[in-house]
């Protein structure tokens, strides 16, 4: 079956100026010592409580990239069930692109607060912009995707500007 890159467009555009809100939950001082290794960032605000307090923060830290670089805050899928191109078979990103291979298009980071163990987090998820384009092979997708990332009281911790291309 052929994908219509109008149609999914449309049904992208569609989501344009609306916000989901989806609760993370309390960040776990495990994930973020794994995430810290992860990146091979053996920086003590990452793993030493006292060190952090000294430096003027309430405990260890979460690199700064932690929040941004999460896709998905639950279990995730099993191997089998994803496409060629890596991502989930569903609407990854929350967008509907069912069918099209999809390519990271760049970040802007803006970081308002560290990110500590314990803190209650939640995402406001909204799509920014959607453009239908003509590439030498074909058409092609740019969405770009906003994320703010809040305390559960609405602090603001950080806001990710992502785009990516889908094909």
């Amino acid at each position: 079956m052929a994908i219509s890159f109008e149609t999914v467009y449309e049904q992208i555009k569609a989501l344009l100026g609306q916000t989901r809100t989806i609760p993370i939950g309390k960040i776990n001082r495990l994930d973020l010592e794994r995430f810290a290794v992860a990146v091979d960032d053996p920086n003590p605000l990452f793993f030493d409580d006292a060190f952090a307090r000294e430096h003027g923060y309430p405990g260890a830290l979460a690199p700064p990239l932690y929040l941004s670089s999460v896709l998905g805050w639950e279990a995730g899928p099993f191997e089998d069930s994803l496409r060629p191109d890596g991502t989930p078979n569903n609407d990854a990103m929350a967008v509907p692109i069912r069918g099209l291979r999809v390519m990271g298009g760049g970040q802007e980071l803006e970081f308002h607060r560290p990110v500590t163990a314990g803190m209650d987090v939640v995402m406001e998820f909204s799509v920014s912009n959607a453009e239908l384009k003509r590439g030498r092979t074909g058409p092609l997708l740019v969405v770009q995707l906003k994320k703010r990332f809040l305390t559960a009281d609405g602090t603001p911790i950080v806001t990710c500007r992502e785009n990516f291309i889908a094909r």
